[in-house]
């Protein structure tokens, strides 16, 4: 397996940017049509994204993230994502990833339309990230949470097939 990118450290508007930009070059010349490039290109902006808005949201802006992208030629594309998430999250996000995992994409697209018409915009907005990303990928998003000094860690695997794209 090979290393796209590699980066570690505080997500900045500037960085996702950076890293998209990176993604964007990668994804050009590995995914071998445009849908997969744009579908590989949006899995990691979203990702990314929910991650700087979130930080934004719980003050954790010089928090470490680490974001990293794997390429099993004319296979799939891995990316794994480390970061924080607040101890009154988790069980939160825990539950969450076991539904999106759980659904075919149908149930995904019916829990997007559910999301979108709830009432509170706070609720409305959270998770949505994920079921896209997860009808995208076309795969279950793996995860693992550990405990890193008082925070919360999560680990999230996302593998795109670059088969059949």
């Amino acid at each position: 397996m090979n290393c796209l990118f590699s980066y570690s450290g505080p997500v900045s508007f500037k960085i996702k940017k950076q890293l998209l930009q990176t993604v964007k070059r990668q994804s050009n010349l590995i995914a071998t049509t445009p849908v997969l490039q744009k579908r590989v290109r949006y899995i990691f902006d979203e990702m990314v994204s929910n991650i700087y808005e979130y930080y934004q949201q719980h003050g954790f802006a010089n928090e470490i993230t680490k974001l990293d992208g794997y390429l099993q030629p004319d296979e799939y594309i891995e990316f794994v994502i480390t970061s924080t998430v607040d101890k009154e999250d988790k069980e939160f996000l825990q539950n969450h990833l076991t539904l999106v995992n759980s659904l075919d994409e149908t149930g995904l697209k019916n829990l997007y339309k559910k999301k979108l018409n709830e009432k509170e915009t706070e609720k409305q907005n959270a998770g949505l990230g994920l079921i896209s990303v997860r009808i995208k990928a076309g795969n279950p998003i793996t995860y693992e949470f550990k405990k890193n000094k008082l925070l919360d860690i999560v680990i999230l695997k996302i593998v795109v097939n670059l088969k059949n794209g």
